[in-house]
C-alpha cells in the first residue's frame, strides 16, 4: 500500500511540475520576454534546489521523508498562484526559484522513498513505475495547460496546477500512516561528506550521464515552446506537441526492463542519445506542426529512459543509510544543467537564433 500511494502522488504531482515548466515559458513570451530572458528564468528555476538538495536528501535520510513531503506539497500550492495573483515579468522571476525549490522537496522524498520500500528484486520495476508517471506527467501536464490557456487564460492554469498540487498534500496527509516515518529504517544512518559518495565510479557515472540528459531535456522544454510559438503555432498545438515528448517516454520506459536486460543500460544509452541527436537537428528544419510532433517524438524516445535508468543506479551505487543523499545528489546535478545551461544557451539563441540552439545541444 504504502509503494503505491508514493507512486499514485508522485504521478499527480508530475502533472502540475511537468505542466508548470510549459507555463513559465508561455506566459514569459506573453509577457514579452525573449530567449535569454525565459533562459535566465529557467536558471533561477534550479538556483535553490542546485544548491539544496543534497541538504535535503541528508534530511530525509536524518530525520524522515514526512517533513520534505508536508514542506514541498504545501510549498509548491501556495507557490505557483503567484505569477497569477501578480502578473508580470519580475514576479516570474521571483515565482520560478520557489516553485524549484519547493518541488525539489517532495521530488527527493518520493524517489528515495520509491527505492527504500522495495526489495531488490521489485526495485528496478518500482522505479520504471515512478517514471512512467513522470512520462505521463510529461503528456498530461502540458496538453492540460495549453487547453486551459487556449480557453481560459495564463491565470487560469496557474489555479489549476495549484489545486493539483494542493490535492496532493491533502491525499499525503491522510495516507501519511502508510508511510514510514523512517522508510529506510531505525538505524542511523552512516555519515560522510558528498566527496565520499563522489569516490564511487558507479554512481560518478550515473551522475554525468544524468547531466548529459537533463541538458537536452532542458533545452527542449524551454526552447520549443519558443520557437512553436515564434513559427505562429497556438497555445494548444504547442501543448500537444510537448504532449508527443511525454508520450515517447512513456513509450520507452515500458521497454527499460526487456532492453536492458538483453542489451544493458550502456548500450540502451549510447542509442538513446543518437535518437536525441537526430532529433535536434531536424526540429529547427520545419515549421510543419506534425513533423515537430514527430521529432519531439522521437526526442522523447532518445532523452526519456536517461533519467529512470540514472535514478536506479545513483540508488543502488549509495551505501546503506545514504541513499536520499546519493538520490539529492543526482537531482544537484539535474537543477545545476537547470542553472547553467539555459543561460548559455540563451544568450546564443539571442544572437544567433533558435536553430543554433538544437544544433549545438546535438553535437
Amino acid at each position: 500500500m504504502a509503494i503505491a500511494l508514493v507512486l499514485l502522488l508522485s504521478t499527480v504531482a508530475f502533472v502540475s511540475l511537468k505542466g508548470s515548466r510549459v507555463l513559465m515559458t508561455l506566459f514569459a513570451v506573453e509577457l514579452g520576454a525573449g530567449p535569454f530572458e525565459t533562459g535566465m528564468l529557467f536558471a533561477l528555476y534550479g538556483l535553490f534546489p542546485f544548491l539544496l538538495a543534497v541538504s535535503a536528501g541528508r534530511i530525509a535520510d536524518r530525520l524522515g521523508n514526512h517533513v520534505l513531503m508536508y514542506a514541498g506539497f504545501a510549498g509548491f500550492a501556495f507557490t505557483l498562484p503567484l505569477p497569477a495573483l501578480f502578473p508580470s515579468l519580475p514576479m516570474l522571476f521571483v515565482a520560478a526559484p520557489l516553485v524549484g525549490f519547493t518541488s525539489m522537496l517532495f521530488i527527493v522524498a518520493t524517489q528515495n522513498l520509491v527505492g527504500v520500500l522495495s526489495q531488490p528484486g521489485t526495485r528496478t520495476r518500482n522505479y520504471s513505475y515512478y517514471s512512467l508517471g513522470d512520462a505521463a506527467g510529461n503528456v498530461a501536464g502540458p496538453v492540460l495547460v495549453g487547453f486551459t490557456i487556449d480557453g481560459y487564460s495564463h491565470a487560469v492554469s496557474y489555479y489549476v496546477l495549484a489545486a493539483i498540487a494542493a490535492a496532493c498534500l491533502v491525499l499525503f496527509h491522510f495516507g501519511r500512516n502508510e508511510i514510514p516515518v523512517r522508510a529506510g529504517g531505525d538505524a542511523a544512518p552512516k555519515r560522510g561528506g558528498s566527496v565520499e559518495l563522489l569516490r564511487l565510479p558507479a554512481l560518478r557515472n550515473a551522475l554525468i550521464t544524468n547531466g548529459i540528459v537533463m541538458t537536452g531535456i532542458d533545452l527542449y522544454i524551454i526552447y520549443l515552446p519558443l520557437y512553436a510559438s515564434g513559427i505562429g503555432l497556438s497555445a494548444s498545438a504547442i501543448g500537444l506537441i510537448v504532449g508527443a515528448f511525454g508520450a515517447a517516454g512513456f513509450v520507452v520506459r515500458i521497454l527499460i526492463p526487456p532492453v536492458t536486460g538483453r542489451w544493458g543500460e550502456h548500450a540502451m544509452i549510447a542509442a538513446a542519445l543518437a535518437l536525441s541527436c537526430f532529433a535536434f537537428v531536424a526540429i529547427p528544419l520545419t515549421g510543419n506542426p506534425w513533423l515537430l510532433g514527430a521529432a519531439s517524438f522521437v526526442a522523447g524516445l532518445g532523452l526519456g529512459c536517461g533519467q529512470p535508468l540514472s535514478m536506479i543506479l545513483s540508488f543502488n551505487a549509495a551505501p546503506q543509510g545514504r541513499s536520499a543523499e546519493a538520490i539529492a545528489m543526482r537531482l544537484a546535478v539535474s537543477y545545476g544543467a537547470h542553472v547553467m545551461i539555459p543561460p548559455v544557451f540563451g544568450a546564443l539563441g539571442a544572437v544567433l537564433g533558435l536553430a543554433q540552439v538544437f544544433w549545438t545541444c546535438a553535437m
